[in-house]
């Protein structure tokens, strides 16, 4: 393969290429020949990491994440473990340093990816995968992120596609089951911190026409007893 840089950028140019209005549908094919063997070969994970970390382009950054995606749902069995683990490690650290300045799709199809290595791996390989979900749950700065994660989790594991053993569904439903209690107790704070928020808002009422006569009263009521007389009192 070519060095990752160079890759980067022939693969904006061809992106940039197939979703040109003028790029016929014969040239358009052989760019997804070229994409779909880049996507076989050994390591190509790799420089797709290093193609979300260091490119603005919205189609480099999908393509990298399907890459992913097919990785993890087609092939995942046969990757090394020292892959598997490496993966697991590097793609939630990019989200967790990306999250606010990717695209909503971009940032929502990574949670995907990384919630269908917890699909496969969670909990025997992957044993901290919810537990990460909550601590950015609990974190204000990561709460939005982690009901996303959250989201997300709910809908891919709690019902899942029909490539899993019937064993593995019945053991991903007894995992999710398990963080209910949890789940629900984290919810529960949110919705009251927002309640109260709310109440705070809307029981501060806003400035009184009065309220500068009302600073005169106060300060009449503070000054001494010679001074508040009055002038014709203080004149005898």
């Amino acid at each position: 393969m070519a060095s990752e840089e160079a890759s980067l950028r022939a693969l904006e140019s061809l992106m940039t290429e197939f979703f040109h209005d003028c790029t016929t549908n014969e040239r358009k094919r052989e760019i997804e020949e070229l994409l779909n063997n880049f996507a076989q070969q050994i390591g190509a994970w790799r420089f797709c990491l290093y193609f979300l970390s260091s490119t603005r382009n919205d189609y480099v950054m999908m393509y990298s994440l399907t890459v992913f995606e097919n990785l993890i749902n087609k092939m995942w069995l046969g990757v090394p473990s020292q892959d598997k683990m490496e993966i697991r490690s590097c793609l939630p650290k990019l989200l967790l340093a990306h999250h606010k300045t990717l695209p909503y799709f971009i940032r929502n199809k990574l949670c995907k990816v990384i919630v269908d290595i917890g699909r496969q791996d969670w909990p025997m390989f992957y044993h901290d995968f919810f537990t990460n979900i909550l601590q950015l749950i609990q974190s204000p700065v990561t709460t939005p992120l982690g009901l996303i994660m959250l989201k997300t989790t709910s809908e891919e594991l709690a019902c899942p596609r029909e490539d899993l053993s019937v064993a593995r569904k019945e053991e991903l439903r007894k995992l999710l089951l398990d963080q209910v209690q949890t789940v629900l107790g984290l919810l529960t704070g949110i919705l009251e911190t927002v309640w109260d928020k709310h109440s705070v808002t809307a029981a501060t009422p806003p400035p009184s026409p009065t309220s500068g006569e009302s600073g005169d009263l106060l300060s009449n009521l503070l000054q001494s007893p010679s001074s508040a007389q009055p002038a014709e009192e203080r004149q005898t």
